[in-house]
């Protein structure tokens, strides 16, 4: 038997914030919410969807992601998802990659760094 993979814990100062934007970009909405942490997800897919849970803490981000997340866009270019997502308040972010790359480093509010890969269309 294996493990399926249920959450991802995202630490930030602002867990509302970060919650927000990531509300937009994957179409999720807020599942839960108390003090200084918000968790967001898909109702659709009821209580064994994949969650993202945003914990508020008390020092800053000061290095590069361990571990991030990949968006691929469905209905859309690569560039109009780029485009949408720097309209939800994402930045382009740079982190050593190499100027041919399929895909677009991205950061979230906060700068937590994210992909944007090709889209399939």
């Amino acid at each position: 038997m294996a493990s399926v993979l249920s959450e991802i814990a995202v630490d930030c100062a602002t867990p509302m914030l970060v919650a927000r934007f990531w509300c937009e970009a994957l179409d999720f909405e807020v599942l839960e919410e108390e003090a200084g942490l918000v968790s967001i997800g898909s109702e659709a897919q009821g209580e064994h969807g994949l969650k993202l849970t945003f914990a508020q803490v008390p020092e800053a981000k000061s290095v590069k992601n361990r571990l991030h997340l990949d968006l691929r866009p469905q209905g859309s270019s690569q560039q109009e998802e780029v485009d949408r997502l720097l309209a939800l308040g994402a930045s382009y972010a740079e982190v050593g990659q190499q100027e041919d790359e399929s895909w677009i480093v991205m950061a979230d509010p906060e700068g937590n760094e994210f992909c944007v890969l090709s889209s399939l269309e």
